[in-house]
């Protein structure tokens, strides 16, 4: 059987609706008019006749398929084995785009009509549509006489288009069945057939050896490959050794290489590649193992970063701001969620890298989270895009992180919920209106019992238990709010608080057995608070504002600054630290935006202890800014530490960037307060940091 593309939808329309379905109503399912369709219609009669089926009209139902059930059922089968002589538009320009980019020679007009069942002129228009999309990669399309037709531009751009034409037509179901041949029949759906022409330029046996040096690479790793990832990698690397085969080099610029060769990325890339030189008998050049660097770099591995490093520190510093961006905006406080920002920090590293590279990401869950997050998407979206305003942020990004805030919302929800009781002297007509009014209002409220004064006394109240009151209990020994009979919105406000407050209570309460499960001893929990403690006490004995006007730049400051540090014995080498601090300058922004403050930190082996020192200028400094732009800066705030640190070290100093950020009144504090009163609030945040760790 063969069958045109409009026809099948026809079909599968008229078979999905077996009691019947209106002209009207498949016109607006296939997108074409009811005169369309009324057309098409007449053509069906030679598909059916071999199945003894017809087409009925009935008035009011519209029309249905009509025959013995038998053979409606084998007509279904043997319709969606049925081979198709045509695409829809969409279909077709996806393919004339995947065979232009996979090309090794000009295509003539005429063996792509052919090819697609199409026209000439219809060729012709679809290159177009095809042009518009490839300039998106920088590629263009060359049109000549007597010539064909070819994609021109960079090795780089082609690989970028055909991947983005993968991730974005085939889910990573069908990849990763594809890469590891779970399935080997033939394809059923007209979608599927056009995905087998799409997966069918890498060679399945090519696949499957590369994606066995893939799994050799990522059982030797402590975190492996998170899966959208390893399939990006697979496909990547099938796609790279097509295009190696067929002749095809790729470029990279040197800096970029030689930044590349110093992550310990590169040295798994070059192992990767090694193995894939024996397989495939190929010559891997090192700027194609550059690029699987990149790949590697830029996928999701299953581990946090710890500890205070460079990246670390620029990391909190982003996931700190973007949670207050959007409790700010979303209305909801996300701040103070530990696992949320450890998402973050694990989730922002690859993620960063992949924007800053151009490197697209596939996210088949978009649609659902748009759907499930609608609000929280745009707020997300909006605000990290204000944060890294340099960087494109495309929406597939946006997706994964607000996957971390619903996520948040939907274990806070878990966590809690709550039971009131309600305790009113008017009698239990008031209570019930109460009641009634609360569970309205706060739908985590999932019961509520009435007490009288009485009661309250033989009553054990829960943490995660409100007490509310309309008469002062001044004689009770329970933590309670009292409210007026009608709950005005000034009491809906304070009874917020309160589920606020008696939630953190909750969680709490819930954690603390599972503090007795823990690799440390209690013995070494003591000693290694003892010695946190005695770090965040000798730093802030060190911490000091230094006024320099004698340096005729930035970095002559710097130096001097350092030059007084050593003096005091707190660095041996005052030169080697300030080349430290140049370099990681240089690296990324350091200006943290809406202030004149920029953050410089590094570890090195010059640096004895862990300390915070402030530099203030005599004039301002431009310098480059965390969200890409630029910011003028009066402050510096060194933050230094030994190349070897112990966890207590690392935790002291890695506390001090969320000091700086957690709000508009912390940072304030930092760009322009006294040294007494910055080691006054530091004090402050270290005693609440050490409550929170013994509690």
């Amino acid at each position: 059987m063969y069958v045109s593309a409009r026809d099948r939808q026809l079909l599968d329309e008229l078979l999905t609706h077996q009691d019947g379905v209106t002209v009207k109503q498949i016109a607006t399912a296939l997108h074409v008019s009811e005169r369309t369709i009324l057309r098409d219609l007449q053509t069906l009669d030679s598909l059916l006749q071999p199945y003894e089926l017809v087409l009925e009209k009935q008035a009011g139902k519209g029309v249905k398929l009509s025959g013995a059930p038998l053979q409606l059922q084998q007509f279904e089968a043997d319709l969606h084995k049925a081979r198709q002589f045509d695409f829809l538009p969409e279909q077709r320009e996806l393919l004339l785009t995947y065979k232009l980019l996979t090309a090794t020679e000009p295509m003539k007009l005429q063996a792509l009509a052919t090819e697609l069942h199409i026209t000439v002129s219809t060729v012709s228009s679809d290159l177009d549509k095809v042009a518009s999309w490839l300039s998106e990669f920088r590629l263009s399309l060359v049109r000549r006489r007597g010539y064909g037709v070819q994609v021109t531009g960079s090795e780089t751009s082609i690989r970028q288009a055909i991947r983005s034409l993968l991730s974005d037509h085939i889910d990573e179901t069908e990849l990763l069945r594809f890469i590891r041949r779970h399935s080997t029949e033939a394809p059923e759906t007209n979608t599927e057939s056009i995905s087998a022409q799409l997966l069918g330029y890498m060679k399945t046996e090519r696949i499957a050896k590369v994606e066995s040096a893939v799994e050799k690479l990522n059982q030797s790793l402590s975190s492996p490959i998170a899966d959208s990832s390893y399939i990006a990698l697979v496909v990547h690397l099938a796609l790279a050794m097509e295009r190696i085969i067929q002749g095809e080099r790729i470029e990279m610029k040197p800096h970029l290489l030689r930044q590349l060769g110093e992550t310990k990325e590169f040295s798994l890339a070059s192992d990767l590649a090694r193995e894939l030189e024996t397989v495939f008998n190929v010559e891997i050049p090192p700027s194609e193992i550059g690029y699987i660097t990149m790949h590697l770099r830029g996928a999701k591995l299953r581990e946090r970063i710890e500890g205070f490093s460079e990246e670390e520190v620029d990391l909190s510093l982003l996931a700190k701001r973007l949670i207050r961006h959007v409790s700010g905006r979303y209305g909801k406080d996300f701040t103070g969620d530990r696992s949320l920002e450890q998402g973050l920090l694990a989730h922002l590293s690859p993620a960063l890298y992949r924007m800053k590279q151009e490197m697209r990401i596939h996210n088949p869950l978009l649609p659902t989270i748009r759907q499930k997050y609608e609000k929280l998407f745009t707020i997300v979206g909006s605000s990290f895009r204000q944060i890294v305003r340099d960087l494109h942020v495309p929406d597939d990004e946006v997706g994964f992180l607000v996957l971390h805030f619903g996520s948040m919302l939907e274990r806070k929800e878990r966590e809690v919920a709550y039971h009131a009781y309600v305790i009113c002297s008017s009698g239990i007509g008031s209570s019930k209106m109460i009641a009634s009014r609360l569970q309205n209002e706060f739908p985590s409220i999932k019961s509520v019992s009435h007490l009288s004064l009485f009661d309250l006394d033989d009553t054990e109240v829960a943490p995660e238990d409100l007490v509310i009151s309309t008469i002062p209990l001044l004689d009770k020994d329970v933590d309670y709010i009292q409210v007026n009979p009608f709950l005005n919105e000034q009491d809906i406000a304070t009874i917020e608080q309160y589920m606020g407050k008696r939630s953190v209570t909750a969680t709490l309460t819930k954690e603390k057995p599972r503090k007795r499960v823990q690799t440390k001893s209690s013995t070494d929990q003591l000693l290694s608070l003892h010695s946190s403690l005695g770090i965040a006490t000798r730093l802030l004995q060190h911490v000091e504002v230094i006024y320099e006007e004698t340096a005729t730049d930035l970095w002559d400051g710097v130096l001097n600054v350092m030059m007084c540090i050593q003096q005091k014995g707190l660095i041996t080498d005052a030169r080697s630290v300030t080349s430290r601090l140049k370099e990681r300058e240089e690296l990324s922004g350091v200006a943290i935006p809406g202030s004149k403050v920029a953050l410089f930190h590094t570890r090195s082996d010059a640096v004895t202890e862990p300390m915070f020192i402030l530099y203030d200028r005599r004039d301002e400094a431009i310098l480059a800014a965390m969200d890409g732009g630029s910011a003028r800066v009066s402050r510096i705030l060194l933050m230094l530490g030994p190349a070897s640190m112990s966890e207590e070290e690392s935790l002291v100093l890695s506390s001090i960037s969320g000091m700086i950020v957690q709000d508009d009144e912390s940072l304030a504090t930092f760009e322009s307060e006294s040294e007494e009163t910055i080691k006054a609030f530091m004090s402050r945040e270290f005693l609440e940091y050490f409550r929170d760790h013994i509690s």
